[in-house]
């Protein structure tokens, strides 16, 4: 039998890891995307192996050309994408008169650019292997985001774009959306320990999400055949 391909961008650590880690568990060899800093995306790989999977590292800018085709090339190696996880993305803080064109530019080039390229780039092989886009989307694209306008706005454009390729790529490949609240990241810890308190105060479940849980969502909707433009609000009920 043939392994199944995911790629999944940004997958080095938080919730991209945790999705690099469950479609290993489902059994997918993994092509995740990083932008080469550090050793996360080699300790992701040894996680992987560790549970008996295979992933390959690709330090790639999925928001240009260059960084599209690395992707491919490492997927190609491996067979045909049966599953693409458009996770990367940037926390863009700034209200509207701190939001400089650069900053609005950065948002949307990887929350809104990168996902239109790699779903165009992989589309036959995702159409002739019957297969699923995910995209990573938040409250702040459902609700407005506390995170400032780029953030938010961006977000909510990975909604429009999920629909409007839902419709266009079907009957062949899915495309679904997660929309996750708060989750227990490294960026979530740094927070002081009052405001966690207060963020899990707010949340009528009074907890946040293990990035695992969303990876699980997220694996979970594409898998389900007859599902496809839909966005799963996964926040503990904060925008109820």
């Amino acid at each position: 039998m043939t392994t199944p391909v995911a790629v999944v961008t940004g997958g080095s650590r938080g919730i991209g890891r945790a999705f690099v880690l469950e479609c290993a568990r489902r059994d997918y060899a993994v092509v995740l995307t990083h932008r080469g800093r550090g050793t996360d995306a080699e300790e992701t790989v040894r996680a992987v192996e560790e549970i008996g999977g295979r992933a390959v590292a690709v330090v790639a800018d999925v928001t240009t050309d260059e960084g599209v085709a690395a992707v491919q090339s490492a997927a190609g190696d491996l067979g045909a994408v049966s599953l693409l996880v458009n996770n990367a993305g940037i926390l863009a803080h700034g209200e509207l008169g701190e939001t400089t064109d650069e900053l609005w530019d950065d948002a949307f080039a990887i929350h809104v650019k990168a996902p239109m390229k790699l779903t165009r780039a992989l589309r036959d092989d995702l159409a002739a292997t019957g297969g699923a886009v995910l995209n990573l989307s938040s409250t702040g694209g459902v609700v407005g985001s506390v995170h400032g306008v780029s953030y938010g706005a961006s977000k909510a454009a990975v909604i429009g774009l999920t629909k409007t390729l839902a419709r266009e790529l079907a009957p062949h490949v899915r495309v679904n959306a997660v929309a996750p609240g708060p989750v227990a990241t490294d960026m979530y810890a740094s927070i002081p320990a009052d405001e966690q308190t207060a963020v899990e105060d707010e949340t009528p479940l009074k907890r946040i999400a293990d990035p695992a849980e969303i990876a699980r969502t997220g694996l979970d909707v594409s898998s389900w055949p007859n599902v496809t433009g839909q966005v799963i609000v996964s926040d503990g009920g904060r925008v109820m």
